[in-house]
């Protein structure tokens, strides 16, 4: 092993200490002083030992450096870099090719160089997030109230025409007949009537001779109203045919041909109440043995 080192000396700080020809060849003969840290050459400072006199004991060190050593090796380091340019500074990688070319030290003192340089000759620039501040006209101030209130009117008009439009219909819920009957006091509403002959049902249809009248007949109805609601008496449709179904005469009665206004209601008639109804009519001969009967929405 002692042939295959040498001792050499810092100098900066005159600190002795040995080194390996495998160190020296891994760093091209460029060491670190354990002192002061500084970089130099090994081989030119080579310390031949003497062979009378004994080896003079080296120098301790510490892992503590002065502070005036440390600035002289640090200012002996920026000897082998160029002079930074105030209007024209040097690149980063200009610097570290630099740093590499003169001193060829190991990668992390390399990255520590290229960093303290770096900070020292490049400016940063820095930048200041500043609030966005959003304002708006005086002009979108003062007509949002009338937008309001405009959105207001037109939901307003939506809902009266709703209510208008569907008056027949709406006007026999439950929810809303106070609101039609408070209403209508005032305008004429014309609420129609709800028709339904669906529900209205006929319990007889009865045809004889009439009484009275030579070729003419009487018939008896029973109509019920079996919706939950009054509705208008319908309109009677009578048709007669003979044997094959082909017609032989018919006829079509409104309310008010077969009931006396003066004692029924004809728009009102009334729910669950067998209701008897008498017919005079002309006889549709002999042909007429067959007949039909078909109740129908009144014209109102």
């Amino acid at each position: 092993m002692q042939n295959n080192s040498i001792i050499t000396q810092c100098p900066s700080c005159e600190t002795q200490f040995r080194v390996t020809q495998g160190q020296l060849k891994v760093a091209n003969g460029q060491v670190r002083c354990g002192a002061c840290l500084a970089i130099f050459c090994a081989v030119e400072y080579e310390q031949k030992p003497k062979s009378a006199e004994p080896t003079p004991p080296q120098k301790a060190t510490t892992g503590k450096v002065r502070e005036d050593e440390a600035t002289n090796a640090f200012e002996k380091l920026k000897l082998a870099l160029p002079l930074a340019d105030e209007k024209n500074p040097p690149k980063p990688d200009e610097i570290a090719t630099t740093i590499s070319t003169a001193t060829n030290p190991t990668n992390k003192d390399k990255k520590e160089i290229i960093q303290t340089v770096s900070a020292s000759a490049v400016p940063t620039l820095t930048i200041e997030a500043e609030p966005v501040v959003l304002n708006r006209s005086n002009g979108a101030k003062a007509s949002s109230p009338w937008w309001f209130i405009g959105c207001v009117l037109a939901i307003i008009t939506l809902i009266t025409q709703h209510l208008w439009f569907n008056r027949g219909d709406l006007y026999w819920t439950h929810t809303y007949r106070p609101l039609y009957d408070t209403v209508c006091q005032h305008i004429d509403c014309q609420i129609p009537t709800r028709v339904n002959t669906a529900k209205i049902t006929n319990q007889q249809f009865l045809i004889r001779p009439h009484s009275e009248i030579a070729d003419a007949i009487t018939i008896d109805l029973v109509l019920i109203n079996e919706a939950n609601h009054n509705q208008p008496y319908p309109a009677l449709h009578i048709a007669f045919s003979d044997l094959k179904g082909r017609p032989v005469a018919s006829r079509t009665l409104q309310p008010e041909s077969y009931l006396d206004r003066s004692v029924v209601n004809l728009k009102s008639m009334p729910t669950h109440q067998p209701i008897q109804i008498s017919l005079d009519l002309m006889s549709p001969g002999i042909r007429g043995i067959n007949y039909q009967l078909e109740l129908l929405a009144p014209a109102l």
